[in-house]
């Protein structure tokens, strides 16, 4: 009988799809509308029309609905969350990590000494806290490697950011020594001055000045026959307290508190 090249069909049985069907089967029939379909492309719904696709365009590209319909775009640049801390309270390198996105940036530059009693009846001054810089960067503004310095002076991460230490207490000489000025911070986004240290009198020394990180160290306070060092400074960055004499025949002296040594913190966003 053959393969007949028209009709109705009605009960049969047994048709073969790939040699007794031609064309294109629509959607309204159950088919796709579409002749050929691209490798790797993603099929979407289009009423009684043939099927749209969505091809994956760009590798690390992502599929987003705009309320309407889907398209391959490239991925949203990641915002960068708090993951890891790295602290220096020595100098050193700061390697930036990959896949850095940012990082905040807190150095605090060290204290100040207080300054010593010399003679009866004198003290010392405080020593002034150090400054402090915050900065905030992308990683593309960091080196790969960054110097780090820290101690009792000036402490920096590079050229990023940097903070001065605080002043040394004037000595009791042969009255009170005046309070030294705190340091200050540069480069930064924020940059925080160190207060002042305290001045010294006949009896008692200055307070040391405090850092944004750490407070001054306690003044040196002396009775009749005594004479009293001042306290160190606290982490990180406090200037030293002044010491203090009250020794009328035997003209003692003592010495200023030594200031804390300043700090770098580096916060990082992933």
């Amino acid at each position: 009988m053959g393969t007949p090249s028209a009709g109705v069909l009605t009960n049969a049985t047994g048709l073969p799809l790939t040699t007794g069907v031609t064309g294109t089967l629509p959607v309204a029939n159950g088919g796709t509308g579409a002749a050929t379909l691209a490798a790797n492309n993603v099929l979407l719904g289009n009423g009684t029309s043939a099927l749209q696709v969505v091809a994956p365009s760009t590798s690390g590209n992502i599929l987003t609905s705009n309320g309407t319909s889907w398209a391959s775009v490239a991925a949203p640049s990641p915002n960068g969350a708090f993951r890891s801390i790295q602290v220096f309270t020595t100098s050193g390198t700061y390697t930036r990590p990959a896949g850095l996105v940012r990082a905040k940036i807190t150095v605090v530059g060290g204290g100040g000494s207080g300054g010593s009693s010399s003679a009866a009846g004198a003290a010392g001054g405080g020593g002034g806290g150090g400054g402090c810089a915050i900065r905030i960067l992308e990683a593309s503004s960091i080196g790969a490697t960054e110097t780090v310095t820290v101690g009792t002076g000036t402490c920096s991460i590079g050229t990023l950011a940097s903070a001065t230490a605080g002043g040394t207490g004037g000595t009791g000489a042969p009255y009170g020594g005046g309070g030294a000025t705190g340091g200050v911070g540069s480069s930064g986004s924020f940059n925080i001055g160190g207060s002042g240290g305290g001045g010294g009198n006949a009896a008692s020394g200055g307070v040391g000045g405090s850092s944004a990180l750490g407070g001054g160290g306690a003044a040196g306070i002396s009775a009749s026959g005594t004479s009293v060092a001042g306290s160190a400074g606290r982490d990180y960055g406090g200037g030293g307290g002044g010491a203090s004499s009250f020794d009328a025949n035997l003209y003692n002296t003592s010495a200023g508190g030594a200031g804390a040594a300043g700090v770098v913190f580096v916060e990082e966003f992933f």
